[in-house]
């Protein structure tokens, strides 16, 4: 299920309230920016060059061809970029329940040895590697053209806590962040700092990340804290406007790091007073939740309606209704300036300019589920597959209260079924389907999309979400699935 943004309630505090158990827990997986300037391809065959990245902010906005807004750069200037040649590189999908994809050349490929459940972090690293964030494991992809995957450490519980984010710089070099606190792997074994000794005390850890002069960077829930030189501080973010509910914090291609408040972007570093915020403009809400970060100053966040697209020079925002914006889980942008949208309903890719190409699941076949994490090498894929007919199967399933069958019990289903709603689970949901169930308590969706669903159920006047997104992960073409049966018991 997607993840809502921490500021949702103070937006929408009306909605109605379903109970209802998932079970696959939020991940917003995040991917590491490449080193190119943000101009389309062709690319040359030169290594990309370093380039440093600057935020962009706001001015008037006009409506262009496609729908989405561009919005003037600033009128402050902006130091001259460096031209950087654009090598092209794979593209990476985590799927949920399924595993770790490439697309290259044309191609989509199902990686192994990889995780396949609970994936919550993958991004190509600066030594040229995939790196991904398992349930307890970090995997790596030595090459990216290579076949598999090979597990470079496990955490443990009592070492690590819970993982929940990490940063590589090598490979006995990482650094992990969990519900304790954060914890570094030297090659041999774990060092855990708790959370009291960074500062934040009862909060959550959301993210972390080092920058270029070896700095650690850790947002919890509301603070920013940094480790330099082995000591720990929490920043004054009195100065900025809106500095509450922490989503994260990235590295950009130069090294400088950024974390996303649910209404600011804050550009920290290089020392633990220079935090300032960055305008990004151009969005409705500021209720941001999402954030990837490209070379050349390009730096992509969503909020709950728009995705803003900013570089140095503009700012482009994609309305919710010009892009597959439904139930989005992971953001990447390659050095072409394109934007790579993973989601519940398949993957978008926004850009150059106005470009727009969408892969809606069950389109390919490879995808069809929950996009929980996507990166992307370089200036990506220069070749693209063509969007193919959405394959389509049956669901079915059976309910029933202390062991016998319920007819008459309305059913929803698609991709997430939402636990905030003011009409129903699926109400707004753009692939839905709705029934009852029959006199044997069984219901059936002919033509259903491949991908991953859940279902809920109005049962006594009072709707319940009974599976998150779990259902149909194993559909095949043309063949009905039963997900087996479902007890309405208390």
């Amino acid at each position: 299920m997607q993840q809502a943004p921490r500021s949702l309630a103070l937006l929408f505090g009306s909605f109605a309230l379903a109970c209802g158990e998932t079970t696959s827990p939020p991940i917003v997986a995040r991917s590491e920016a490449q080193e190119a300037t943000p101009t389309p391809p062709p690319p040359p065959a030169s290594p990309p060059a370093r380039v440093e990245a600057k935020g962009a902010a706001k001015a008037d906005a006009k409506q262009d061809v496609a729908g989405a807004t561009e919005v003037a750069a600033p009128a402050e200037p902006v130091p001259p970029q460096p031209a950087a040649p654009q090598v092209p590189g794979p593209a990476f999908f985590a799927v949920d329940k399924k595993g770790i994809v490439r697309l290259d050349q044309g191609k989509f490929t199902p990686l192994a040895d990889g995780p396949d459940k609970l994936i919550k972090n993958l991004h190509v690293a600066a030594d040229g590697a995939l790196w991904v964030l398992g349930f307890e494991t970090i995997y790596k992809l030595p090459r990216l053209d290579a076949a598999g995957f090979k597990e470079v450490v496990r955490g443990d519980f009592r070492e690590t806590g819970t993982i929940d984010d990490f940063f590589v710089i090598a490979d006995d070099d990482l650094w992990v962040a969990g519900f304790g606190g954060v914890s570094h792997w030297d090659g041999k074994e774990w060092t855990r700092e708790e959370k009291a000794a960074i500062g934040a005390g009862d909060d959550t850890i959301d993210g972390l990340a080092v920058d270029r002069d070896g700095k650690l960077w850790v947002a919890s829930s509301n603070r920013i804290h940094v480790k330099d030189e082995g000591a720990w501080s929490t920043l004054d973010l009195s100065k900025i406007k809106d500095p509450l509910f922490m989503e994260g914090v990235e590295r950009a291609a130069d090294g400088t790091v950024y974390a996303l408040a649910s209404a600011t972007l804050i550009r920290l570093g290089p020392g633990p007073a220079d935090a300032a915020a960055v305008k990004l403009g151009g969005g409705s809400i500021p209720s941001y939740s999402d954030l990837a970060l490209g070379s050349g100053g390009t730096i992509a966040a969503r909020n709950l309606f728009d995705l803003v697209l900013s570089t140095p020079t503009r700012t482009k925002v994609w309305r919710k209704k010009d892009y597959m914006s439904e139930g989005v889980r992971a953001l990447a942008v390659d050095a072409g300036g394109r934007v790579w949208v993973g989601g519940e309903i398949g993957v978008a890719i926004l850009g150059p300019g106005d470009a727009k190409v969408e892969w809606r699941s069950g389109a390919v076949q490879e995808l069809s589920g929950e996009v929980v994490g996507v990166a992307v090498a370089g200036a990506g894929p220069a070749e693209l597959p063509a969007t193919g007919p959405v394959q389509t199967g049956g669901l079915k399933g059976k309910l029933l209260r202390g062991g016998q069958p319920v007819p008459g019990v309305e059913v929803e289903l698609c991709p997430s079924p939402s636990m905030l709603f003011t009409k129903s689970p699926c109400a707004d949901s753009s692939v839905k389907f709705t029934g009852k169930t029959d006199d044997k308590g069984e219901w059936t969706f002919a033509a259903v999309p491949l991908g991953a669903y859940g279902i809920a159920l109005k049962s006594e006047g009072k709707w319940r979400v009974t599976m998150g997104s779990d259902l149909g992960v194993d559909m095949r073409p043309g063949e009905v699935f039963d997900v087996g049966s479902v007890s309405l018991d208390k």
